[in-house]
């Protein structure tokens, strides 16, 4: 009977995790929200795993059908050897996004049920243990997070694991649980493994001198000690090695921009309540946190003191977020890992409480600091715009705690009995079901609809794609278009092996795509996270991308609909450039860099920008567009715009010169539009749509500022259309220097695109492109994949230099005649990481040998 009770509590907590993730998420639509989650989590993981199915590789090295082309270890992040998303592989008749919400669930229960193991196994009491496993994961990140930025908080189950792999090492003097734990902790998420090590670390430091409490302890003896501790960490990270390595070096490429701080203000405390309390970005717990972490500068034992003092140092000098953020900014989401620490060194200021090792006056004074500090600190609420109703209830619940801190003291005296969980811990836990719940970030709009879902993830729309592959024997882009919600859920989205896509939405990217995209060609920037690189609208950037199929549920200007798939239509446009193909038709880059808006775009359709020296022909382009004019849009103040609300309305095309009916009716008409932005409240999103086409300048604030100060926009137009809606989104600001321009894309240019590869899809797979070409004459072989140093080009055979053209694309000179051409992708650092790797695998099992021989002798002696 004694042992059936032993599992009533992981019974309780199972069952209270499922009914939180109800409540706080699954009763506004899936377990899932739509910033991140559908747009990335859930669907590369899928492409990994489609990607193992039609190659068999465990180790690709290549993501040939994302953002025109890149290393796939730019998508290394979201799992690509996640211990999580493996198992998937066995499972194909598994929905992806099924399985990551499955996952998921069991992945923060598992988290919730090993920490109170891991406290119980540190002699907690059973209640005491209950209530913090409670409060861990009512935490703002962990349901939060588990439903949002998966790799945020997926790693949790194997820190905690490590854990008691630290307690097992200074226990028993076993080190494999410790190390197992660490390198599948680093595979899970190897960004926030830094972070979890760290947390590890000052453990480890916790646990050695309270095992060596009251013994003297040597400068000499802690380093051996130390060294032999850091030892199994160390072996986790060369395991992982070739997962690391190759991920490393790809992060070198192409990362968000690191924000300016100085180097002095790195080493200033900085504080904020945010860090702590409630927020899923940070650690999420309630500020008794605060108060703990204050109360424990008090504390007498130096075991108590390592622990305290190395997260109040850690939480609080900056240069640790910075470092631990790889050196790109200060942000709290990399505490996180800091979340089991924290309520274990609640669990040891209750036991000192039912001790009464503290003084009245000792603990009350850190609830009152506690207090002031939250009403101090109420300005970096209302600067965010978070509101007051936040700091009001942060500063309510302060209050409160100190209330009962009070009362606890006052009732210990009479009742000697009585629960410090009841009095202590058990308003945290009531606070953050209310205060997450009510309050902060857990809102309808944060997660998916189950329409949203249905819509995204149905099947016809798969079908349709594979339709428009089926009959398809060239190498184009197909690409699926629907909704701002819709294009952002399908951002890294693919339904097949051999559909390829521009669009890209990755923390880590191909600079020079990025840099192609935002600034060289100048696409419209439809979200405020400037990573988020949407499918374009742009004709002319479909065009010279190859994309010759679009799946929408609705018409496409510029596309004629071929077939429909349930209310899903395949739209194809033969215009499309082929994604490789050999020219003579170029103009140098020098040249290309002279061109105007919208030259610097169309001129794509008749030119291969090439460097060096060319003797190409007369490229007089500059007439084929027209200006126009927008009603009052090319007055000098331009267009100010003062809008509570959005404001639709509609512009007349005026053009300068007269246009007969038959020039009007001219196929493939575009309109090209160009403004800057003057934002009057710069800490406030713009947005502005043109004929549905949206360009938005997020917040300067925003975590990811896109800098979208200047709007372009290609619009197609109908025949003989002369209207446009316009669509200012809510705020105040000036649209200035504005440029219109109106003309007819040109056909496809059987001058430029002379010679097309023909692919041989049997052994184009993976990180190779193999095919023939037959090029007419002497030129350059063209292709729309983003440039990379780690390409390599083989031409019958023989390696040539790859150069980059396009301003940021592959190619290579190449001669007229039949050609056998075969490209091939390594990437940087894949080697050396197995080797690493093997290293590691060979000192873990030397490791083991030598404990277990060492266990032998022990047992010996003892015998």
């Amino acid at each position: 009977m004694d042992k059936a009770k032993r599992y009533i509590p992981y019974l309780l907590l199972t069952a209270l995790t499922l009914f939180f993730c109800r409540m706080f998420v699954g009763r506004y639509g899936i377990f899932g929200a739509k910033v991140d989650w559908l747009s990335q989590h859930s669907v590369l993981p899928d492409y990994f795993r489609q990607q193992f199915y039609a190659t068999g590789k465990l180790f690709p090295e290549f993501a040939a059908n994302l953002g025109g082309g890149q290393n796939i270890y730019h998508f290394a992040y979201y799992g690509l050897y996640s211990p999580l998303i493996l198992p998937s592989y066995l499972l194909p008749f598994v929905k992806m996004s099924d399985y990551i919400m499955a996952v998921s669930i069991t992945g923060l229960t598992a988290s919730v049920l090993l920490f109170y193991y891991w406290l119980k196994s540190r002699k907690t009491d059973t209640g005491t243990a209950f209530i913090l496993s409670l409060m861990f994961l009512l935490a703002g990140p962990m349901i939060g997070q588990y439903s949002g930025q998966i790799m945020f908080v997926d790693y949790m189950p194997f820190l905690c694991l490590a854990l008691i792999g630290v307690d097992r090492y200074f226990e028993q003097e076993k080190s494999a649980l410790f190390t197992v734990s660490v390198f599948l902790m680093i595979m899970t998420s190897f960004y926030f493994s830094i972070g979890g090590m760290l947390s590890l670390v000052l453990y480890g430091l916790h646990r050695y001198f309270e095992q060596r409490e009251g013994n003297r302890v040597t400068i000499r003896s802690f380093l051996r000690d130390g060294l032999c501790f850091v030892r199994s960490m160390i072996l986790a990270v060369l395991m992982s090695g070739f997962f690391l390595v190759p991920t490393a070096l790809a992060l070198t490429g192409g990362r968000s921009k690191e924000q300016n701080t100085s180097f002095a203000s790195f080493f200033i405390p900085q504080i904020t309540v945010e860090r702590f309390a409630y927020s899923i970005y940070g650690i999420g717990l309630t500020t008794l946190v605060i108060t703990v972490l204050l109360t424990g500068l008090l504390y007498r034992k130096v075991y108590e003191k390592v622990l305290t003092y190395g997260c109040v140092i850690v939480l609080v000098i900056p240069v640790f977020a910075y470092l631990l953020n790889g050196g790109l900014y200060i942000r709290d989401k990399v505490f996180i890992p800091f979340l089991p620490l924290l309520c274990y060194l609640i669990s040891i200021y209750l036991e000192k409480c039912r001790k009464r090792e503290l003084s009245f006056i000792a603990g009350m004074i850190p609830y009152i600091i506690t207090t002031i500090f939250v009403y101090m600190a109420r300005n970096q609420f209302v600067s965010k715009g978070i509101g007051e109703s936040i700091w009001k209830a942060l500063l309510a619940e302060s209050i409160l705690f100190l209330i009962c801190y009070v009362l606890y003291c006052a009732m210990k005296r009479h009742y000697k009995e009585m629960k410090e969980i009841l009095m202590l811990a058990l308003p945290s836990v009531i606070c953050l079901a209310v205060t997450m719940n009510t309050f902060y970030q857990m809102k309808p709009d944060r997660y998916v609809s189950r329409k949203l879902y249905r819509d995204v993830v149905g099947e016809q729309n798969r079908q349709a794609v594979k339709e428009a592959l089926k009959d398809d024997d060239g190498y184009y882009r197909t690409e699926q278009a629907g909704s701002d919600d819709e294009n952002a859920a399908d951002l890294n989205r693919i339904w097949d092996v051999d559909q390829n896509i521009t669009s890209i939405y990755s923390s880590a990217y191909n600079p020079d795509y990025q840099t192609f995209r935002q600034k060289t060609f100048g696409l419209e920037e439809p979200f405020r996270n400037g990573m988020m690189q949407s499918v374009s609208k742009n004709p002319v950037f479909r065009r010279m991308m190859g994309v010759r199929y679009i799946v929408s549920d609705s018409d496409v200007p510029g596309y004629t609909l071929v077939k429909k798939c349930g209310t899903t239509g395949i739209y194809q446009n033969k215009d499309a450039a082929p994604v490789m193909y050999a020219t003579d038709r170029v103009m140098t880059e020098e040249e290309y860099k002279k061109l105007a808006f919208p030259y610097n775009q169309t001129a794509f359709l008749e030119y291969a920008v090439v460097g060096g020296h060319t003797e190409s022909e007369d490229q007089n382009i500059m007439t084929a567009y027209q200006p126009v004019s927008l009603k009052k849009a090319d007055t000098q103040d331009g267009w100010k715009i003062h809008a509570k609300k959005m404001e639709k309305t509609t512009f007349s095309i005026q053009q300068v010169q007269q246009k007969t009916a038959q020039e009007k009716k001219q196929e493939n008409r575009v309109l090209f539009l160009k403004f800057r932005v003057d934002n009057a409240h710069p800490n406030k999103d713009v947005a502005v749509w043109i004929n549905g086409i949206r360009n938005k300048l997020s917040a300067k604030d925003h975590v990811y500022y896109n800098e979208n100060k200047t709007f372009t926009y290609a619009v197609p137009l109908k025949d003989g259309e002369d209207n446009i809606s316009v669509t200012f989104g809510k705020g105040k600001y000036r649209l200035r220097h504005v440029q219109a321009y109106l003309g007819s894309l040109p056909e496809r240019s059987e001058l430029l695109y002379q010679s097309e590869i023909q692919v041989d899809k049997k052994q184009t797979e993976d990180n190779v492109i193999q095919g023939t070409i037959r090029v007419k004459k002497d030129g350059w072989f063209i292709t729309s994949i983003p440039y990379d140093k780690h390409f390599k080009i083989y031409i019958d055979g023989k390696e040539t230099e790859i150069q980059k053209v396009n301003t940021a694309f592959l190619g290579c000179k190449i001669e007229s005649g039949n050609h056998e051409l075969k490209i091939i992708y390594h990437a940087p650092g894949t080697t050396t990481g197995k080797v690493l790797s093997l290293i590691g695998i060979a000192g873990f099992l030397l490791v083991l040998v030598q404990e277990k021989r060492k266990q032998k002798i022990i047992q010996g002696s003892i015998c």
